[in-house]
């Protein structure tokens, strides 16, 4: 049971990954041939099966992320219940990201809701709904963290 909250953990990670800096193919290994996603933040609809699931995160990669920098989704208060080959998980998600036109930050509270399934050895989505609660858009950001000024710091000739 230990080695499967290992993955289905590393699961949740890897979507995250993928989702901020991957492709929409990248994101639709992570589910099951016969998935659905339940992207309940963009309205009350079902997307069907592995391809759909990349037809979405393409249009997703058009539509929103190729329009951010430094978008970063992280997990936590993770809770995950095996039963065989089969699973369910929760876990809260923050979502932080710079708007490219405006340069102004954003940040997003949700919660990840998930069905998992173990298929030759490796877990995959087989439900994954996804709600967001707070948006906090058009923040002031600062993209590069200010200079400590430490004394003995070499300057670099750029």
């Amino acid at each position: 049971m230990t080695q499967a909250i290992t993955h289905i953990k590393q699961l949740l990670a890897k979507y995250c990954h993928r989702v901020d800096r991957g492709t929409a193919d990248e994101v639709a290994a992570l589910f099951a041939p016969d998935a659905v996603l339940l992207p309940r933040f963009d309205g009350d609809y079902v997307v069907n099966g592995r391809s759909g699931v990349r037809d979405w995160y393409a249009h997703y990669n058009r539509n929103l992320r190729d329009g951010l920098r430094h978008l970063k989704h992280m997990i936590h208060s993770i809770e995950i219940e095996t039963d065989g080959p089969r699973a369910q998980s929760i876990c809260y998600f923050t979502a932080c990201y710079v708007e490219g036109g405006s340069g102004k930050a954003g940040l997003c509270f949700g919660t990840y809701t998930d069905r998992l399934t173990e298929l030759d050895g490796h877990w995959l989505f087989a439900e994954r709904q996804i709600e967001t609660h707070i948006v906090l858009p058009q923040l002031e950001a600062l993209e590069r963290f200010p200079s400590l000024g430490f004394p003995g710091a070499a300057r670099s000739a750029s």
